[in-house]
């Protein structure tokens, strides 16, 4: 084990005039927006300690996820397909793929998941509002964090990468790790954290963030997002953000 490590005091120390100012260069840069609305963790045994993420080192502790209650929203379902890109699944397919891996990776680690769809269908009912269902869900729960699990779509099939999506301060730091944790994983291009101001987020109570894992848009894109062992990569991703988060926000 050896002597315990300080923790990294990078880009997820607390800091308000720090939070401020991301918002205000998050509202200057961000002028458009990308569309679109369980096995143990490999990952969580073999990690060194303290992770080299980006240019900042980071404390890892997968005990940090233990007691914590965890949301997890699978974008659309039911009569919602989400987006229908080139490749064999659907949005509300992938992410729900990647939703219960997910689960499986943060109940092994001592986490309590709640999910606001756990099968293809519309979150509270056919005929209510899917995001007020969502943003339901989450703040009637005891939920330490909200991450809400989508794929991207351009119109220019070129593009391709991860983007997270925060909408207040401290979600913004949620999006930061989740961001880092996906793109390790995956191996993806790095499309940075953005200012998103989508229902979702700006409504519920707890840290906030949405990830878009990568382009249906794009065939290879979209072919890797419709395997199961991409899916998994991608749950496992999550899972490491969720590590770097609470590990160094406390």
């Amino acid at each position: 084990m050896g002597k315990s490590r300080p923790r990294a005091h990078g880009v997820l120390q607390a800091n308000p005039l720090v939070t401020v100012l991301l918002l205000l260069l998050s509202f200057m840069l961000n002028l458009g927006s990308p569309s679109g609305d369980g096995l143990p963790p490999e990952q969580g045994v073999h990690l060194p300690e303290t992770a080299e993420v980006g240019t900042s080192r980071l404390h890892w502790d997968p005990a940090s996820l233990k007691g914590r209650v965890i949301v997890i929203d699978p974008g659309h379902g039911g009569a919602n397909p989400g987006t229908r890109g080139i490749g064999a699944q659907p949005e509300k397919d992938i992410v729900l793929a990647v939703a219960w891996d997910l689960k499986g990776m943060l109940e092994y680690a001592g986490a309590q998941v709640i999910m606001t769809r756990d099968g293809d269908y519309s979150p509270g009912g056919q005929n209510a509002n899917q995001l007020q269902a969502r943003v339901r869900v989450a703040n009637s729960s005891p939920g330490d964090v909200y991450v809400s699990i989508h794929s991207d779509w351009n119109n220019d099939s070129s593009i391709t990468g991860t983007t997270s999506y925060f909408y207040s301060g401290e979600g913004y730091y949620l999006a930061d790790a989740l961001q880092r944790g996906i793109v390790e994983e995956l191996g993806s291009r790095n499309l940075g954290v953005r200012w998103g101001n989508y229902y979702v987020l700006r409504n519920t109570k707890m840290p906030a963030a949405l990830v878009e894992l990568g382009f249906l848009s794009n065939k290879k894109e979209a072919n890797l997002l419709s395997t199961r062992p991409y899916q998994t990569k991608a749950a496992r991703g999550i899972y490491r953000g969720l590590v770097y988060y609470f590990s160094n926000r406390g």
